[in-house]
């Protein structure tokens, strides 16, 4: 967004703040760790202030107490305040005490309690009890507590505390993502990316920074929600105590032991005969997947007693816990395998994939009405969908001029094939009768590989006769789960208190792939994991006098995740049974090499594994707070070191790609005849003038096998002044800076490619000093200096940037300010503004500058166009010509660095002057206390982020190119890959919200909690590890479009999301409104009995509409709309018998294919439109996908067995509704646009057989459909 807008931003939000200011005067944002503060007036009887009386706090559960004396304005304040219920008592001589008690302090809030003392004898105590402040008169900031009430009682699927931020305004529940995080609550807050978030547990950090998220989660450990005392989740405008990110803060405290002991014991249970069966079970009259769930534990507290030698009352506490989960689990899995035809006729049988039922007609000048479901080639022939060309008769064509071939002239220059057919190559129409007339799609046994055959054949058998989906599986995941917490707490004296906590998570889990055995077909999230998670956790509180107190806090997090394909350890040498050479056989990089077969499930292992990840923060903050007169300062310190060793070599096996190109209309494709592609082997040209050896793959991917050592250093102070100018009225003046080292290699290994600007404004290659081994020498036409010479790219072996290879910003200063004005007795007005720094967003591996040449290296080979093969020039272990056959593997590609040809190689980079992340929020809410349970609140948030991360790309095409062209010859560095990772702070995002609260506390049986958000985010940087851009970045590369010209709504934007949440315990029974006297078994029936629900009702998220094909080369294409036309007709049952979301096709149209010398081509009436430049990618198109509905929803009954004793029985249920909830189109289903091959959008609205906007899965599967789970619990 041009500075312009920035400007008005700031300067409207900026007034906005101060007209509020003027208006209401100011209070601080205000936040602490796991505490909070109590702080009040004590006056006498007329309203005059007392000086100088005594304030006693005690924890009523440790009997740890604390005084201070009231300053010459009557006010006292006691901070940090651990969270928990405390007594309060005031007293001057001359006065009577008054003592509070059940004065309940939660995460980060202030409360407040006042006193008024009447003349008396100081030894006479008035009691009271004290009621929770429903307004929040003292803290500007965001967010919401979860109490311990809702954490224990609220519905929760897995027993994941974290889900509760979803109930919270301002919060979304995201879409399912490549990673599973949405899966294990992860949420997005206030226009912020998901990874910007902040989880903190007992003060200290608890974020996974394992690379990608391996362990599907943004946590490292998990506590049972009997063990969480409370958490808060802020989302806007914290204190300046908070750094590391600027989304939200979940922020949450374990339990401590008290002088009582305490606990619980718990067993949940799952079976899928208790649940509905998912939505697309239903519809494919498939049956349940198997579900057998048992989830267990217990929790103990108390003081430390040994008898006859030790009595830990007052002094020291302990808490504990236990969790197992044992999980065996089927999930219906659906893929697309050879159909029965195929296989019985040894693959030389591809007929049945002439379907004739798609969806067009791109005939420029057809001779006849071509039927729905052909394509014209450049002689004008009529071919249908799915005719298998023969790649040995590709040969060129010139418009105007007769083909030598068939005697036909060709009516546009470009290639030609023929099909497999026993009519002559001559006729012109293939359609109709003449698909079983000329035997079309019988290939020549003898053409075909036998080792491609033999792959073919490890497909399972179909399930269906269908083409497509024709498999079905539901393998049995496999998890057993162990988790366990500790806490000690010792009070050592009035002044000193201490605590440590040692969690740990173990969690193994086998996910299987669709097929298993060698065929695999799992995808990167299948496999065997492992998840070993550690915490540790220490702090001490020195409290030097009333008004100046010292906390320490260090951590430790260890988190250690696998995953491994299933048979990474079977070294029997697998792809050399099946001809293929050079892949590396060593520890769990056993199994086949991915095959990405065009029309087919995957076959073999999946790219990316193995995977090993270790990841390690070491963490130390320092918090010194004074309170002085009107004044708290805070100040404080913290330093992490995270380290993050990976292993994840992308292709270690390989993954070879036969994308259908050779078997299809040259420069049109979509015709599904991968299989086709893949059993033929390349071949001399079989025609005059043709093209030789054409096939083998069209993508070929090869990586070796290193291990980075990364690491990142990060320091943050900050100072809080907390002025509390009168009673009503507090300002706050707070200042953040925070330093994020760059990431480095622990050893050394990486190298860092700068395409250009600083240091040098050309483009660069930076490697370590003392790296410059024999790797990078010179003195072949392959070898990698030279080529980076020849590229223009200049090498420097240089220690001079320091460990991270670039720079990092150091002015990453912070203010924070904000105020709180208690209007009158039930109004609260607050506002915040604050800047943020983002320095922790997990980035994924793919810009890690570690696998680097001669560190690691990966090669992509991409085919040079749909009629040339890719080739090994000179490589004797290659197909014919030198061709990318699967068989050739590794071996034309050796993996030593002094050996490795460097054409091809991925250079990745990061940007040399890198720019911290940064956001600006601000608010203004108001709060109203309606009654003396309930309150209501309204507010704007709005945030604005610059310098996003994104992932932009290195070395693509900086021009609008013709269709035709090869994107290939116009990158800039022409000899390495186009495409690679390259990681850049130039996105951005804007965010409006207007959020609405109701609360109610407990009372009277009843509390709730309802809120609503109306929000808009924008962005050109979406979620980094979920695509980003919703239809990819286009053109980043090309001046005047960059990733700019995608800026639209974000992937996690949610216009409309309403949550309410609560619990009601039900009348009747021994003291309650009905049957209140009755007793024995009678009460223990009719009482005890309470119910609670939660349900969320969201709007959807934005879809990308991409073109149908592309409409030119290297670049991304978006659709148009059209006027008059509504894209969205609602959920509804296509021709096809399938789900649909959107499905009117006739809403978008694209641009024309750019032809020779970038001018639309004009053979797609009524299809496109003829735009040219940059208006030649589209627009940025978007339409809302299926919205979010469900309620969960609980019974559960309490029988007091003793006094000390309480038995609980539940019975929970999860989408009781059973309303399903779609993925988005292409999430899961057939893809956002699947019209496959056309070159337009009408043909498809013309017929009704078209699959766009078709939907296949359910976002939150297998947990979509309504599950009942029943438990017990014991309290004590």
């Amino acid at each position: 967004m041009a500075q312009k807008a920035i400007s008005s931003w700031f300067l409207g939000t900026l007034l906005a703040m101060t007209v509020g200011v003027l208006l209401l005067t100011a209070r601080p944002v205000r936040a602490q760790v796991d505490a909070g503060s109590i702080l009040g007036t004590v006056t006498d009887a007329t309203g005059a202030v007392i000086h100088g009386a005594t304030v006693t706090l005690t924890n009523e559960g440790t009997s740890a107490s604390l005084s201070t004396t009231t300053g010459p304005d009557g006010a006292y304040k006691f901070t940090p305040v651990r969270i928990g219920s405390y007594k309060l008592s005031a007293s001057l001589q001359g006065f009577q005490t008054v003592t509070q008690r059940g004065v309940t302090v939660n995460v980060g809030t202030d409360v407040v309690a006042d006193f008024t003392l009447r003349p008396g004898n100081v030894a006479q105590t008035v009691e009271v009890t004290a009621a929770a402040p429903l307004l929040e008169s003292q803290n500007a900031s965001v967010g919401q507590v979860v109490d311990s009430r809702s954490v224990n009682n609220l519905p929760l699927n897995g027993r994941n505390f974290t889900f509760l931020a979803q109930i919270v305004a301002g919060v979304n529940t995201p879409q399912a993502d490549t990673r599973g995080n949405a899966a294990n609550g992860a949420f997005a807050a206030n226009g912020l990316r998901p990874a910007q978030n902040n989880y903190m547990l007992d003060g200290i950090d608890n974020n996974s920074d394992t690379v990608d998220f391996l362990n599907g989660t943004n946590y490292v450990v998990l506590p049972p929600v009997d063990a969480v005392q409370e958490f808060k989740v802020q989302t806007s405008d914290f204190s300046a105590e908070f750094g590391r990110s600027g989304a939200a803060v979940l922020n949450a405290t374990i339990k401590s032991g008290t002088n009582n002991f305490h606990g619980s014991a718990w067993e949940f249970f799952r079976n899928d005969k208790l649940d509905a069966a998912d939505f697309f079970e239903n519809a494919g009259g498939r049956p349940k997947g198997a579900l057998r769930q048992n989830q267990f534990g217990f929790s103990a507290g108390g003081p430390v007693i040994i008898p006859k030698a030790f009595n830990g009352r007052n002094k020291l506490f302990f808490f504990g816990d236990y969790e197992g989960l044992r999980r065996r689990q089927g999930t219906i899995l659906t893929g697309t395998v050879p159909t029965l035809l195929e296989r019985n006729s040894g693959f030389t049988n591809l007929s049945d994939l002439i379907t004739q039922t798609g969806t067009l007609n791109d005939c420029p000048t057809p001779p006849t009405s071509p039927p729905s479901g052909t394509r014209c080639d450049a002689l004008n022939r009529v071919i249908p969908l799915g005719t298998v060309l023969d790649p040995a008769t590709t040969r060129p064509v010139t418009a105007g001029t007769p083909d030598p071939v068939t005697g036909l002239t060709a009516i546009t220059t470009g290639f030609v094939r023929d099909p497999f057919s026993t009519c002559p190559a001559s006729t012109i129409n293939f359609s109709g009768a003449n698909i079983g007339a000329c035997n079309l799609n019988i290939l020549t046994g003898g053409r075909l590989d036998p080792n491609a055959v033999r792959l073919l054949q490890l497909y399972p058998l179909p399930t269906s006769s269908s083409l497509f989906s024709n498999f079905a599986n539901s393998p049995k995941l496999k998890e057993d789960r162990n988790t366990f917490d500790t806490r000690m707490d010792a009070v050592f004296s009035q002044k000193d208190q201490m605590f440590f906590r040692f969690s740990l998570a173990d969690d193994p889990q086998f996910i299987p792939g669709i097929f298993g055995g060698i065929a695999d077909g799992g995808g990167f999230q299948q496999g065997n994991q492992t998840a070993l998670a550690q915490q540790s956790a220490v702090g001490y509180t020195h409290t030097f006098s009333p008004t100046l107190v010292n906390d320490f806090r260090a951590g430790l997090n260890y988190l250690h995740t696998t995953r491994v394909s299933p048979r990474a350890n079977d070294l029997s040498g697998i792809p050399a049974q099946f001809g293929i050479q050079g892949i590396p056989q060593q520890s769990e990089n056993g199994g086949l090499p991915a095959f990405g077969i065009n029309g087919l499930q995957t076959l073999g292992s999946n790219a990316f594994l193995p995977s090993d990840e270790v990841t390690s923060t070491i963490q130390v903050t320092d918090d010194l707070t004074k309170i002085y007169g009107k004044h708290a300062f805070k100040m404080g310190f913290e330093f992490q070191h995270v380290k993050f060793s990976t292993l994840q070599p992308p292709w270690s096996r390989g993954e070879f790609d036969f994308g259908g190109s050779y078997t299809d209309i040259p420069n049109v494709g979509g015709g599904n005849t991968g299989r086709a592609h893949f059993l033929l082997t390349p071949a001399t040209a079989t025609v005059a003038n043709g093209v030789n050896d054409v096939g083998g793959a069209t993508t070929v991917r090869i990586s070796n096998i290193s291990l980075t050592d990364n690491g990142k250093n990060y320091y943050g102070t900050y100072f809080n002044d907390d002025w509390k100018i009168t009673p009503k009225l507090t300002l706050n003046l707070g200042l953040r800076w925070d330093y994020f080292g760059l990431v480095y290699e622990h050893h050394g290994n990486q190298a860092n490619f700068v395409p250009g600007g600083s240091p040098t404004g050309s483009p660069m290659y930076i490697i370590p000093e003392g790296k410059n081994s024999g790797n990078l020498s010179s003195g072949c036409l392959t070898c990698f200096t030279d080529l980076l010479a020849k590229d223009g790219i200049n090498l420097l072996v240089s220690n001079r940037y320091g460990k991270g290879l670039g720079k990092s910003q150091r002015g990453n200063v912070a203010p924070r300010v904000g105020f709180a004005y208690q209007v009158n007795p039930k109004l609260v007005a607050r506002g915040g503004f604050g800047i943020f720094y983002n320095g922790f967003e997990n980035r994924g591996f793919s810009p890690n500058i570690g696998e680097n040449y001669p560190f690691q290296f990966n090669f992509s080979f991409f085919q040079p166009d749909d009629n040339h093969p890719i080739t090994f020039p000179g490589c004797a272990t290659a197909g014919p010509g030198g061709s990318a056959t699967f068989e050739t593997g590794f071996s034309c590609t050796p993996l030593d660095p002094l050996l490795v040809n460097a054409s091809g190689l991925a250079l990745r980079g990061i940007q040399f002057d890198y720019i911290t992340p940064y956001s600006m929020s601000a608010n203004l809410t108001f709060q109203y206390q309606l009654t003396s349970s309930m309150s209501v609140q309204a507010g704007y948030v709005t945030s604005l982020a610059r310098h996003l991360e994104s992932f932009p790309g290195a070395n693509q095409v900086t021009q609008i190119l013709p269709r035709s062209a090869n994107a290939d010859n116009f990158k800039p560095f022409k000899d390495f890959q186009r495409g690679s990772s390259y990681a850049a702070t130039e996105g951005s995002s804007i965010y409006h919200g207007l959020q609405v609260t109701a609360e109610k506390r407990y009372a009277t049986g009843l509390n709730f909690l309802g809120t609503y958000t109306w929000s808009k985010t924008r962005s050109d940087a979406g979620d980094l590890l979920n695509g980003g851009s919703l239809i990819g970045y286009r053109a980043p590369a090309v001046p005047g479009f960059g990733i700019q010209g995608d800026y639209g709504l974000a992937n996690f934007d949610v216009r409309h999301v309403v949550h309410f949440s609560g619990g009601y315990e039900l009348p009747f029974g021994k003291g309650k409104r009905f049957l209140s006297n009755v007793g024995g078994v009678a009460d223990k029936l009719a009482g005890g009995w309470s119910i609670v629900w939660s349900t969320t009702l969201q709007g959807g998220q934005p879809i990308g509409i991409p073109c149908a094909s592309g409409s030119t080369s290297g670049t991304g294409c978006g659709a148009l709309f059209v006027a008059g036309q509504s894209p969205n007709n609602g959920l509804h049952t296509d021709a096809n018998g399938k789900l649909s979301f959107f499905g009117n096709a006739a809403a978008f149209t694209q641009p024309c294919v750019l032809g020779a010398g970038g001018v639309p081509t004009a053979n797609q009436p009524g299809g496109c439109l003829p735009l040219t430049g940059l208006a030649a990618l589209g627009g940025i198109t978007q339409v809302a996908g299926p919205g979010f509905h469900r309620l969960d929803f609980s019974a559960f009954k309490d029988i007091q067995l003793t006094e000390r004793f309480r038995v609980q029985f539940r019975s929970e249920m999860f989408n009781v509704l059973n309303h399903p909830n779609f993925n988005a189109p292409g999430f899961g289903g057939n893809g956002v646009v699947s019209v496959p091959g056309s070159l337009n959008f009408s043909t498809c609205a013309a017929n009704p057989k078209c699959t766009f906007g078709e939907i296949g899965s359910t976002r939150d599967a297998p947990y979509d459909p309504r599950q009942i789970q029943f438990a017990l619990k014991l309290y004590y």
